[in-house]
């Protein structure tokens, strides 16, 4: 079972990707009558589900205003189900045990979720201050922060819950050093990456290519010359610039330039001259300025890093496992159709 919880983390990545996939919040607008909305689709010891809240998470996990018996609703139902029943159970036990919140419980996630919203803003570049910033991510996500506080009331309960169960685990030494050993080349290290800077002539520029070559032999500034005569308007501005990449980019895998073009680059010593070079976009002058060395974080570094994954990866498994046994225990009955696959 995947993070029951939403977590401050997850609502500022929610605002961005204005996304809302809140597992429980004040009730929307009836979308059918009454009785239809308050009728029970589940129960177990201790509470129940409606198919009110069926409809409205569906709604707001971009799933629409289904129609019970059609095909659509019974896919969404399969993945509604489960999450709403753990968030209900886990709601039950709060209250059975006297596990609430307080305002000032409230206002504390509100600030840190403000600092965490102007902590990305300034990460993507954007020139906002911190309420600002959170205001923009209220409206993009179709929020008021009145409505934001009414769902934080509703989950942080659950979320006291979780650290109650499993707030306590946490990755041995050997299981930080054994994830950094398994996962150093793939997370911790980062590719050689050279910076580069090219000119760019058309097809039929072949010899015009080998005369500005002669000129960057002879000492002509290539800045100056890539703006003069580059034909690509991306970089000449920028002195035929195109900034420093490693040969693959990792998150995808994928070769950064055309083969002929990254062959060049990665063959190339510092401030050597290559081409002209021909590619599909005609020819190329190559320069690369700087080589950066591949690098690998030293474990002290990452440790942090990596004993908070481990510990988050753990505590979801710690109170997976204790929602499991609360399901069986509450003994959780569903109205046909709505009882999630085994």
């Amino acid at each position: 079972m995947g993070k029951l919880l939403v977590n401050r983390t997850w609502l500022v990545c929610l605002f961005f990707a204005a996304a809302f996939l809140a597992l429980s919040c004040e009730p929307a607008d009836p979308v059918a009558n009454v009785e239809s909305d308050s009728k029970k689709v589940a129960v177990f010891e201790g509470g129940e589900v409606t198919l009110g809240e069926v409809q409205e998470f569906a709604a707001q996990n971009g799933l629409g205003e289904l129609s019970p018996g059609s095909p659509q609703y019974e896919a969404a139902v399969q993945q509604i189900m489960p999450t709403l029943i753990d968030f209900e159970i886990a709601k039950a036990y709060a209250q059975e045990n006297g596990i609430t919140v307080s305002e000032s419980d409230v206002n504390q996630e509100i600030e840190t979720i403000k600092d965490q919203i102007s902590q990305q803003a300034q990460e993507q570049g954007m020139n906002v201050g911190r309420e600002e910033a959170f205001q923009q991510a209220l409206d993009q996500a179709g929020l008021t922060e009145e409505e934001l506080r009414a769902q934080l009331r509703d989950q942080l309960p659950v979320q006291k819950v979780q650290e109650r169960v499993a707030g306590g685990a946490e990755p041995s030494q050997e299981e930080v050093e054994t994830f950094y050993n398994e996962n150093k080349e793939l997370q911790f290290t980062v590719p050689e990456e050279r910076c580069v800077r090219h000119i760019l002539f058309t097809k039929d520029q072949k010899a015009k290519a080998e005369e500005v070559k002669a000129q960057l032999q002879d000492g002509a500034d290539f800045a100056q010359l890539a703006k003069e005569y580059s034909q690509d308007p991306g970089s000449a501005e920028q002195g035929g610039d195109l900034g420093c990449n490693p040969e693959v980019d990792p998150t995808t895998g994928q070769p950064i330039y055309v083969p002929e073009f990254s062959d060049a680059v990665f063959g190339a010593q510092e401030g050597e001259i290559v081409g002209p070079l021909e590619t599909q976009f005609g020819y190329h002058l190559i320069e690369v300025t700087d080589i950066k060395p591949k690098s690998t974080q030293p474990l002290e570094e990452v440790e942090a890093q990596i004993r908070e994954q481990l510990s988050s990866d753990i505590q979801s498994q710690k109170f997976g496992d204790w929602i499991k046994k609360e399901r069986e225990q509450r003994d959780v009955k569903y109205l046909p159709g709505y009882k999630p696959p085994s």
